[in-house]
């Protein structure tokens, strides 16, 4: 269904900003290229490709991109499912860098942070499966890594499980990185920032045409980022460049090509074990020193992709689409497992395994179109998808190294490190078919009924002993029906199944490094979705999650046993209030329990990292006195969550707000943008999550000041 005559702004704003004037038009992404993904499945990218007539820069090649997996390209509001967008806009004007910058906007998310090392998070309560969950236009990205956001379009939460959608996956829901596109004109776009904390980055991002009459398009984007100098938590180095072409040869047909690489370091961090009377620990100053200055976690990452999009006929097209993902770590893992009030340290050591490789080579052919039959209406997707993931892992050298008191550290000088010890060796293929279709009943009423069927095997080797291999076959279906007594609202109830790659027992585990069997899951849904005031896009779902349980048990074996069951209620306004104010807000209710373990002390309770209540609020509001300035603020709040899954004690709840401004003028003829951003205005302290019986804190108060310059 086609909803061309959806307000731009409203819908635009579910991506993280909207359009209050010309030159606020021409933000919307943060550079001027708004629809430079290409169009887009969803009213979001097609209003941000309406918003670009308004001063925005053309996308190339108008190209529908697929990121709903076996559902093929549909509007938002013609899937009932929960999905909120974060646009490169909302990236930029919030200087964020990594994923959990951008999800603290999203109160369904909770930050999982696994130490000083990559993003971590849970949706919906459910910590991702980072192997199978985080995606590139739709294809599985190598794990264990800081996915880079200079050449994303913009970010997509897919929430519930996906097994219909995409195979296997995280129970909570999907996150995918949309990619930018070539653009119609050529441009040049640099930006650079200066933050406390020493630290300075530097950003290009540029495309065009080959020529006034090529049919080829680019868009090339390079990224240097430097803070401290690795004497500090969250010190870091990173290099990053990426490049895209787009190819029309005829008018049928369209190839896509890209390829992105990013060197990264780190300052190795660890959780932070509790007290020895099982009470959190003293809180620390975030940016605090708890590993070694000579340590740093390290990844070396690239992706090599493809699409070709074929229309076969006026109402049918093909699309086939491949990625090749590398990383290749350097794992550094500081470990705290307890402390006493003082901050001493207890008991702790250093994980250190170099070489680690990660590869994930994933692909999908599949056909779409609609047809008739009788009174209905179908729209349908079917193909098919394969992914080979091998992992070469383990073998750390261990170190009885800590840095004596968490809030006095001392730290010693580098050693020479024995040899590693021999690795871990997973290879797991998936092989699929899927089939979906959008039936359009009358002019109300609307259903989605679809199937994936999934060959599913996974050998896993330790070094010195025999390889154990799992083979599974596996139908997963999905079901929604929409009700639409108006263009603009749709009301949906919906039923999904799931299936999840086991876990891997952590490194605090008497059974650390053994490999768990895949885990069912599956959703019912009821909600709405209603765009109001010509501008305003409301949001509400009631949702029931259930999936098999891993868990750390009391006697420190990470088992499956029992049920994990979440149920819950999502609020989201995104929009413009006024013809000054825009928001992007949440609201997430969520009552969590773990179901018939077989064990007294973690029945019935809550499951850990799990918060009863989270809000987020940002607002973004234009001053009509001086025109081109722009104030906003964030306000994120996250209620007291368990640490551990026997729920001995609660991270307490914190609130913590952002602050900044940006001008906009014209420089010498050029368009520039001037940003000032505060991050943890009040500087306060508190932990952000908490992973295996142990504790991260929050990041603190960081100021930057960016300028962006368009030549």
């Amino acid at each position: 269904m086609n909803r061309t005559n959806l307000a731009p702004t409203a819908i635009a704003l579910a991506c993280g900003f909207g359009a209050a004037s010309g030159a606020w038009a021409e933000q919307v992404d943060g550079q001027g290229n708004a629809a430079a993904n290409g169009g887009g499945q969803t009213a979001v990218e097609a209003a941000q490709a309406r918003v670009v007539v308004v001063g925005g820069r053309k996308p190339l090649y108008e190209v529908r991109d697929v990121n709903l997996g076996a559902l093929g390209s549909k509007d938002a509001l013609d899937v009932p499912l929960s999905i909120q967008s974060y646009s490169s806009a909302l990236i930029e004007n919030q200087g964020a860098r990594t994923l959990n910058d951008v999800l603290k906007n999203d109160a369904s998310v909770q930050n999982a942070s696994l130490g000083g090392a990559f993003d971590h998070i849970s949706i919906r309560g459910f910590a991702v499966d980072w192997a199978n969950t985080m995606r590139r236009d739709g294809l599985s990205l190598a794990p264990y890594q800081d996915v880079p956001l200079e050449n994303v379009e913009h970010i997509d939460v897919l929430k519930g499980p996906s097994g219909f959608l995409y195979g296997y996956n995280s129970p909570g829901g999907t996150v995918n990185y949309v990619l930018k596109r070539p653009t119609a004109k050529s441009f040049v776009s640099l930006g650079g920032e200066l933050r406390n904390h020493q630290g300075r980055y530097a950003h290009l991002d540029a495309g065009g045409k080959f020529g006034d009459d090529s049919a080829v398009g680019y868009r090339v984007n390079l990224a240097r980022e430097k803070v401290g100098d690795f004497h500090h938590s969250d010190d870091l180095s990173r290099s990053f460049a990426s490049a895209a072409f787009d190819w029309k040869p005829s008018q049928q047909a369209l190839l896509r090509l890209d390829v992105d690489y990013q060197q990264k370091e780190v300052a190795a961090q660890p959780l932070i074990g509790p007290q020895a009377n099982g009470q959190l620990p003293p809180l620390v100053d975030g940016r605090v020193l708890l590993g070694q200055p000579w340590l740093q976690y390290e990844t070396r990452t690239s992706n090599i992709g493809g699409r070709f999009d074929y229309a076969l006929n006026d109402n049918w097209s093909l699309t086939a689409q491949l990625n090749r993902s590398q990383n290749t770590r350097l794992a550094a893992f500081p470990d705290v497992y307890s402390v006493r009030a003082n901050g001493d340290v207890l008991s702790g050591d250093l994980y250190i395994s170099p070489d680690q490789q990660f590869k994930a080579t994933s692909g999908q052919v599949f056909v779409s179109g609609g047809f008739a039959s009788g009174p209905l209406r179908h729209e349908l997707v079917a193909g098919l998808s394969a992914r080979d993931y091998s992992a070469r892992d383990g073998g750390f050298i261990v170190l009885p190294d800590t840095v004596g008191n968490i809030f006095h550290p001392v730290y010693s000088a580098r050693p020479v490190l024995p040899p590693a010890p021999p690795k871990n060796l997973t290879e797991n293929r998936q092989t699929s078919l899927f089939v979906s279709d959008l039936l359009t009943l009358n002019s109300s009423w609307q259903a989605i009924v679809g199937l994936r069927f999934i060959r599913y095997t996974n050998e896993f080797t330790k070094p010195g002993q025999a390889g154990t291999v799992y083979q599974q076959n596996s139908s997963v279906p999905s079901a929604g029906l929409m009700y639409k007594p108006d263009r603009r609202v749709t009301a949906y109830a919906s039923y999904s199944q799931g299936l999840e790659q086991g876990g891997v027992a952590p490194f605090n585990a008497a059974n650390a490094g053994v490999a768990m069997e895949p885990i069912k899951s599956r959703q019912v849904e009821l909600g709405v979705k209603a765009e109001v005031l010509d501008g305003l896009l409301l949001g509400a779902a009631l949702f029931e999650v259930e999936k098999g349980l891993e868990y750390l048990n009391s006697h420190k074996v990470y088992v499956q046993d029992g049920r994990q069951r979440h149920r819950g209620v999502e609020f989201s306004a995104n929009g413009q209030l006024s013809k000054h104010l825009s928001l992007v807000a949440g609201l997430a209710l969520l009552d969590s329990a773990q179901v018939a373990t077989g064990d007294p002390l973690t029945s019935g309770k809550r499951a850990p990292n799990v918060p009863r209540r989270q809000a987020s609020v940002f607002a973004d509001y234009r001053v009509a006195v001086l025109d081109g300035l722009f104030l906003n603020g964030g306000a994120y709040f996250v209620a007291a969550r368990p640490l551990d899954s026997v729920n001995s004690v609660d991270l307490p709840g914190y609130a913590r707000v952002d602050l900044g401004l940006r001008y906009q003028a014209w420089i010498g003829g050029r368009r520039a943008t001037l940003r000032l951003n505060v991050e943890n205005l009040a500087d306060r302290r508190y932990w952000n999550a908490a992973t295996f019986a142990s504790v991260y804190p929050g990041k603190p108060r960081s100021i930057a000041a960016s300028a962006q310059f368009e030549l």
